[in-house]
């Protein structure tokens, strides 16, 4: 019952805003907006869920037979934490968006609530999935709800990002889905033999669908560019929920469908290694907050891909990994969220009586993203360590390699703090939704982690290697170096602008030097060039049977009458001068 409940109410919800349309203007919106004060409410089933749905238990599992080829939906030891992030995440959004003053709500929230409820359902719908029709159907509702978050203002940076975002989602739901079809027709259509059955046949070709189609999603290094791009679009609330809730569905997609192999480990290693230290470098040079957020979201779905492949490179470490993985997910996603909501509440509430407030807040995020001793993030970069301890990378330990990570993270953040710390206040009198939902994500980022890192996920793999940190003075070291080395390095970074030593291009406050979307740039130029080779070999070709149909008509063209024309409708369309089929992909 809780199961349909929180996959049906969201869309009841949807419904009925869309119901509304069909009213008067002015009864129309009054419902709407009655409706959008209730619709943080469409949460609480799910996380209801989270709380009480044991793995195994009846209420932690259903079963549709009408519907697709028999949908199964199920609580199990992934998908109880991540709901649980992901329904705060969507109802703080929710709160932040409808619980305010008319003059200070978001144009058209009615509509960014109804995309948001979707994508929520979707979103739910990919850890709840316990067969793969019905996870592609959440995927995909997940994937294409998201639009109207990124397109909600309608700029001309919006709609770039839409596009942006639509084709790359395409592309990879397309991926998705082949790899499904092929994972399906081996026997994996329950997602218990999903594994199996992908490692029996075909097995590099679903490895690469399912590396493409899931890496879009989980931005990983090259398959990124969208991220920078949608979350500066996006509205903030929008935002929180794309970095905290909506990338971890590429996790859950590979740790439900990947096979193991050696090869793909070490592929998936490199490109989150690369993303998870490169998006740094690119993050540092950015001048709108919530970029930088994004390249640090990028940097972190890095070092959670690398848990992913350690575990198809050493099976035997697979359950580990994967623990370790989910229990940074949570972290991520609550710290992530509350720093993303954090933008406009230090616009609206940085100063006066809340000031002290949202200052404890944010720092207590960034600190938690970071990985700071005794914070969430610091569990999670523990597990994660004892997890991969004994993995080498070019004769370097991987557990010694991923804390460079929080020296990255601290880079980041102390380039975010910065920036927001010079941005335009617009003060607010009173408190409201958007403060008061930001305020409970981040004590869920306090409390969440520990509880389901303790008592849902860890103990269960306690064989494996994964454990609870004990704090003594060697742990709190390890978490404290890092953030040490990343101060230093940003105060010599400092010290080197303040005397003029770095070239003026990283220091102009006109353009970042690289533009948000990095390698986008590059692609796109690819894609005009093979746009451009392909016109030219069609060219070439018709010029071929062109002048082969020339030649057939020197050979004897058969006899026409003396009164028969060739009309315009009749010559075939390239000689006609009608632009070549190609021209769509570059003009």
């Amino acid at each position: 019952m809780l199961i349909a409940l929180s996959l049906l109410t969201p869309l009841a919800l949807v419904l009925a805003l869309g119901l509304a349309g069909l009213l008067r203007p002015l009864t129309k919106f009054t419902i709407r907006r009655r409706l959008t004060l209730f619709a943080p409410l469409a949460v609480v089933p799910a996380v209801l869920l989270a709380l009480l749905g044991n793995p195994g238990s009846a209420t932690a599992a259903l079963e549709v037979p009408w519907m697709l080829f028999g949908a199964h939906f199920a609580v199990d030891l992934y998908a109880r934490p991540l709901l649980l992030i992901a329904a705060p995440l969507y109802g703080a959004a929710l709160l932040a968006i409808s619980w305010i003053k008319l003059r200070d709500a978001e144009r058209g929230s009615s509509a960014l609530s109804a995309f948001l409820l979707l994508s929520f359902t979707g979103n739910i719908g990919t850890y709840l999935a316990a067969d793969a029709a019905s996870f592609y159907l959440g995927f995909a509702l997940m994937s294409f709800s998201a639009a109207g978050l990124v397109i909600h203002y309608r700029t001309p940076a919006a709609r770039r990002a839409t596009r942006v975002y639509l084709v790359m989602s395409v592309l990879s739901e397309t991926a998705i889905l082949a790899a499904l079809i092929l994972v399906a027709s081996g026997g994996g259509f329950l997602l218990t033999d999903a594994p199996a059955a992908a490692g029996t046949a075909h097995t590099g070709l679903i490895q690469g669908l399912l590396f493409f189609g899931f890496g879009v999603k989980a931005g990983t290094v090259p398959l990124h560019v969208w991220l920078p791009l949608a979350h500066p679009a996006a509205p903030p609330a929008a935002s929180a929920v794309l970095s905290g809730a909506m990338v971890k569905a590429g996790l859950i997609g590979w740790l439900r469908f990947l096979p193991e192999g050696e090869t793909a480990g070490a592929v998936l290693l490199t490109l989150a290694l690369i993303g998870a230290f490169a998006a740094v470098l690119v993050g540092v040079v950015q001048h709108d907050p919530k970029v930088i957020l994004a390249y640090s979201t990028i940097s972190q779905m890095g070092f959670i891909t690398a848990l992913v492949a350690v575990g198809l490179l050493v099976p035997e470490l697979r359950g580990a990994t994967s623990a370790a993985a989910v229990i940074y997910a949570v972290h991520h996603g609550l710290a992530k969220g509350a720093l993303f909501l954090g933008v406009p509440v230090v616009k609206h509430y940085a100063r006066g009586r809340t000031g002290i407030l949202v200052l404890l807040g944010m720092l207590g995020a960034g600190l938690a993203v970071a990985g700071a001793p005794l914070t969430s993030g610091a569990f999670g970069k523990y597990v994660s360590k004892e997890a991969v301890s004994g993995i080498e990378v070019l004769g370097v330990g991987l557990d010694q390699l991923l804390p460079l990570v929080a020296t990255g993270s601290t880079l980041l953040l102390l380039r975010f703090a910065a920036v927001i710390s010079s941005a335009d206040r617009d003060p607010r009198r009173r408190a409201d939704g958007e403060l008061l939902s930001w305020l409970g994500v981040c004590a869920a980022g306090i409390v969440v982690p520990w509880v389901i890192g303790a008592r849902w996920i860890t103990d269960p793999v306690q064989d494996e290697g994964v454990a609870v940190p004990s704090w003594d003075p060697g742990t709190l070291w390890d978490a404290t170096w890092p953030i040490l080395l990343g101060i230093i390095l940003a105060a010599m970074v400092w010290v080197a602008a303040r005397r003029g030593l770095l070239p003026g291009r990283l220091t102009s406050q006109e353009a970042p030097v690289v533009q948000p979307g990095d390698l986008l740039l590059a692609e796109e130029s690819l894609l005009r060039r093979v746009g451009s080779g392909g016109g030219a070999a069609l060219d070439a070709a018709h010029g071929f049977t062109g002048s082969a149909a020339g030649r057939g008509a020197i050979a004897g063209p058969p006899p026409r009458s003396a009164d028969a024309e060739e009309s315009p409708g009749q010559r075939p369309v390239w000689a006609a001068g009608s632009p070549p089929a190609w021209s769509w992909w570059c003009c």
